[in-house]
């Protein structure tokens, strides 16, 4: 697990951030609201880095999705700007429709210009849209330094959509001079070699982005340098899939290696059928926990796979999974999919049994997302599919998997996700799975029993997690010493739990 450093209150509040070498009134704000303090925004740092002549007129304020819209308008326009310019995400699209109400409310004159991934597609007849001045869609580094070039002259642009073209990696300037100390000491370092993905998976909005770019290693490197040397450690790269070319990727692991540092991880995003054994030999060079990777499996089921314009081969999937798992060090994160057209309730629980049968340190279970600008949102809606109509788009329900085991599945994944994917029992799960066949239907019926017990999913106790773990295994048939030694193994072993369990 990464250990972070609890989010300080650097501008007198606990949820707003600012990058303390910027102007404490400016021109130019680039805000947005983070999921968590330890994702920042590599997207302001992009555009902050790219004004020219305008980037001392400019000021990066980060905010958190749990705060007021109120308040962050407030926090905004405390700096006086001219000019606003917002990053919209799928987790606060909601939020920061309603942040840019309130500020065209309050100071009509003020520009407002929204862009990110969320904001680029579906737009009309959004609260967002209406509430905007200009709207930029897709990579905005060039575009959104001319617009604001153009704004602070006094002149208009007539358009409100500006749809530009891909900048040339080669020619815009890096971000990570923005990266600040506290940047560096307490968060995820995001990095990219590259932009775009040759894939068509109809999930996903990198299906668009074609072709691959790559930037070039030298300046790459160059930069990554000043970062290790700053004293960086966790570096998360944004590449879609790192490893699409052999001797680019060994040489950007050869270049982390030889520099390597105590404390130092990096994490990719990769294709598990698309190793090649020389690829997977640079990666059992790396030290135990130095690597954190991605691996995209999303779904075991063909029929599944063929919907979704998702080609794997599933054999060297599994053979590069063992691998990875008995032969290296890395730590792996595998991504699995609930609710594709084509998947049965029978296919998704085969498919979560075999990756747990591999022991990945983490499996995300998600659900089906038909995100604004996918392939997935321009076809027609699979027969029986229905979606939640707003953020985060997820499917309600499916042909073959009704609305009340979607319901399931998702409680399933935030309770495997506190027992399992945070390694809190690794000696209590083995237990657990020795009482069914099926793991996904061992988990599933404790996911059943505490859900019938609390009623949330939520701010559940570490200590409340033990003692329904404990009960549910007792039920099912394990002995009850073993069960509470093992218990209260797990439990005793995360730091400063000193407190009593109550193990029936």
């Amino acid at each position: 697990m990464i250990a972070v450093t609890p989010f300080l209150d650097i501008v007198g509040s606990p949820h707003v951030r600012d990058i303390k070498s910027m102007p404490e009134n400016s021109d130019i704000i680039l805000a947005t609201a983070n999921a968590r303090y330890v994702h920042m925004s590599m997207g302001l740092r992009c555009l902050h880095a790219n004004l020219g002549a305008l980037r001392g007129q400019a000021r990066i304020l980060e905010f958190d999705i749990h705060q007021e819209p109120i308040e962050i308008a407030h926090a905004i326009l405390s700096a006086r700007p001219r000019l606003v310019g917002l990053g919209v995400y799928i987790w606060n699209a909601t939020l920061l429709a309603q942040v840019a109400r309130i500020l065209k409310a309050l100071q009509p004159s003020l520009w407002l210009v929204a862009g990110g991934p969320e904001a680029s597609h579906g737009y009309e007849g959004t609260e967002l849209f209406a509430a905007i001045d200009y709207l930029i869609c897709g990579e905005g580094e060039e575009a959104f330094a001319g617009l604001a070039a153009t704004l602070m002259e006094g002149r208009q642009p007539l358009r409100k959509v500006l749809a530009p073209p891909p900048p040339s990696l080669e020619r815009i300037a890096s971000p990570y001079e923005d990266y600040t100390d506290e940047d560096i000491r307490n968060r995820l370092l995001y990095v990219e070699s590259s932009r775009g993905c040759p894939f068509r998976c109809a999930f996903c909005l990198s299906a668009n982005s074609h072709p691959v770019r790559e930037a070039p290693l030298p300046k790459f490197f160059k930069d990554m340098e000043i970062l290790i040397e700053r004293g960086a450690r966790l570096f998360k790269f944004t590449d879609r899939t790192f490893n699409l070319g052999l001797e680019r990727t060994a040489a950007i692991l050869s270049f982390f290696l030889e520099r390597w540092r105590a404390g130092m991880q990096l994490h990719f995003e990769i294709l598990p059928d698309r190793l090649h054994p020389t690829m997977l030999e640079w990666i059992a060079r790396f030290p135990e926990g130095g690597l954190h990777l991605e691996l995209g499996v999303q779904t075991f089921h063909p029929a599944a796979q063929e919907a979704i314009d998702r080609p794997q081969d599933l054999e060297v999937t599994t053979e590069n999974l063992r691998f990875l798992r008995q032969r290296t060090g890395a730590l792996l994160h595998v991504d699995l999919v609930a609710g594709l057209p084509g998947e049965t309730w029978e296919s998704f629980g085969n498919g979560f049994d075999q990756l747990i049968a591999l022991e990945p340190h983490a499996i995300q279970v998600g659900i089906l997302k038909r995100l604004k600008g996918s392939p997935l949102a321009h076809r027609p809606t699979p027969n029986g599919m229905i979606f939640a109509p707003f953020p985060p788009y997820e499917v309600l329900e499916t042909e073959h998997i009704d609305f009340d085991r979607m319901r399931l599945i998702k409680r399933f994944a935030r309770y495997f996700e506190l027992y399992y994917n945070m390694e809190r029992f690794p000696r209590s799960l083995p237990l657990l799975w020795r009482t069914d066949p099926s793991p996904f239907a061992a988990f599933l019926a404790l996911s059943d029993a505490l859900w019938s017990a609390t009623g949330r999913t939520h701010q559940l106790s570490l200590a409340r997690l033990a003692e329904h773990l404990h009960r549910f295994l007792v039920m099912r048939g394990i002995a009850a010493a073993e069960a509470s030694s093992a218990i209260e193994a797990d439990f005793r072993s995360r730091p400063g739990r000193h407190d009593a369990l109550e193990l029936e």
